[in-house]
C-alpha cells in the first residue's frame, strides 16, 4: 500500500513540474522568438560576407601571408642547413689534412676523435662521402699510434740504459770510495811488515778490511801475556810457515821488546827465525812446530848452525808443551808459557 502511495506521489511531482517548465517557456516566448531571429539574421549576415568578393580578398591575402611566413621560414631553414654542411664540410676537410700528433695521449684522443666522426658520417647523408678518408684518416692513425709507442718503448729502453749506467757509476764510485778507504786503512796498519794483529787493537772497519785482504782470526797462546788471544793473520804466499809459526814469532818479538831489546831481525828464509843483540853479543831463537822432527839431517844442520853462529846464546820455542822433550835432547827448549823464564836464563848465563 505504502509502495504504491510513493509512486502516485512521484508522478504527481513530474506533472508539476512539466507545468512549470511549460509557463516559463510561454512567459519567455517573445524573448525566444527575438533570439532565434537574432541569430538568423546574424547568420545570414555570415553567409553573405563568406560569398561575398571582399572575403574572398581578405582569405587570400591572410593565405598568402602565411605562405610567405612558411617560404621565408623554409628558405632561412635551407640556408642555415646548408651553412651547417658547408661549416661541417670544411670542418671535415680540415680534420682529414690535420696532422697528426706524435705523442701516446694526444693521439689516443686523436683516435677517439676520428670513430666519432666516421659515426657521425655514417648517421648523416649528406656528409656519408667522407667516411672513406676518414677511415684511411683512421688507419693512418693507427699506424702512428704504433710509431710512437715503438718510439716511447725504446725512449724508455734508453733511459733505463741510462739509469743503470748510472748506477753502475754510483756502485764504480762507491767502490772506488771504499778501496781508498781500505787502502788508506792497510797503509796505516802498515801490512807490508805487518801479518799479525791483536784483535782487540783494532776497531770493526780494520777488521773487515783485513779479512777482506786474506787475514784470518785465530786464537792463541800469547807468550808475552801467558793467556790465548785473539790475532788476525796471514800467511806468507811463497813461504810454508804455519799459523802457529808465523804467531810465536809476533809474540816472541813483542817479548823482547818488551824486556827491552832494541835491535831485533826476523829471518823468513836462511838461518834463526829470530836474531836480537844483547849487551854486544847476537842471540837466536828457532820457532818449532815439529816439523823438522820428520827431517833429521836438516835438524841435524839447523843444530849445528846456531851452535856455531851463536854458541850457548839461542835456543828452541815449540809451539806445544809435547815436543819440549824431544827439542830439548838438541839444545835449551822451551814451551810457550815458559818462554820469558828460560830467556832470562838465556841472558844471564852468557
Amino acid at each position: 500500500m505504502k509502495k504504491q502511495d510513493k509512486q502516485e506521489n512521484s508522478l504527481t511531482g513530474f506533472f508539476v513540474v512539466i507545468i512549470i517548465i511549460s509557463a516559463s517557456l510561454y512567459s519567455i516566448r517573445k524573448d525566444i522568438q527575438d533570439l532565434w531571429a537574432s541569430v538568423t539574421s546574424t547568420f545570414k549576415a555570415i553567409i553573405t560576407f563568406i560569398t561575398s568578393q571582399l572575403f574572398f580578398v581578405i582569405l587570400a591575402l591572410i593565405v598568402l601571408a602565411i605562405l610567405i611566413y612558411l617560404i621565408t621560414k623554409l628558405v632561412k631553414t635551407i640556408k642555415r642547413k646548408k651553412e651547417e654542411t658547408k661549416s661541417e664540410k670544411e670542418e671535415l676537410e680540415n680534420f682529414l689534412k690535420e696532422e697528426i700528433k706524435h705523442n701516446t695521449e694526444s693521439i689516443e684522443k686523436y683516435n677517439n676523435l676520428v670513430n666519432e666522426k666516421i659515426k657521425i658520417c655514417k648517421d648523416t647523408k649528406r656528409l656519408k662521402k667522407y667516411v672513406k678518408p676518414l677511415k684511411k684518416k683512421h688507419k693512418k692513425v693507427g699506424q702512428v699510434k704504433e710509431e710512437v709507442e715503438h718510439k716511447e718503448h725504446i725512449n724508455q729502453l734508453i733511459e733505463k740504459e741510462r739509469e743503470i749506467d748510472k748506477r753502475i757509476e754510483e756502485k764504480e764510485r762507491k767502490e772506488m770510495e771504499a778501496e781508498k778507504d781500505k787502502e788508506k786503512i792497510l797503509n796505516g796498519l802498515e801490512i807490508w811488515k805487518n801479518n799479525v794483529f791483536k784483535k782487540s787493537e783494532l776497531n770493526n772497519r780494520q777488521i773487515e778490511t783485513l779479512k777482506e785482504k786474506g787475514f784470518e782470526q785465530v786464537n792463541q797462546f800469547d807468550v808475552l801475556e801467558r793467556r790465548q788471544i785473539s790475532v788476525l793473520i796471514k800467511l806468507y804466499e811463497k813461504l810454508n810457515h804455519s799459523r802457529e809459526h808465523i804467531f810465536l814469532v809476533w809474540s816472541v818479538k813483542r817479548l823482547l821488546e818488551k824486556i827491552g831489546i832494541d835491535i831485533i831481525e826476523e829471518h823468513l828464509t836462511k838461518g834463526a827465525d829470530i836474531t836480537f843483540k844483547h849487551e854486544g853479543k847476537w842471540f837466536a831463537i828457532e820457532i818449532e812446530t815439529g816439523t823438522l822432527l820428520k827431517a833429521p839431517k836438516q835438524l841435524k844442520e839447523k843444530v849445528d848452525y846456531l851452535n856455531e853462529q851463536y854458541p850457548n846464546r839461542w835456543m828452541f820455542v815449540v809451539s806445544n808443551e809435547k815436543l819440549a822433550p824431544r827439542y830439548a835432547k838438541f839444545g835449551l827448549s822451551t814451551q810457550r808459557n815458559r818462554v820469558q823464564e828460560n830467556l832470562e836464563k838465556l841472558l844471564k848465563n852468557t
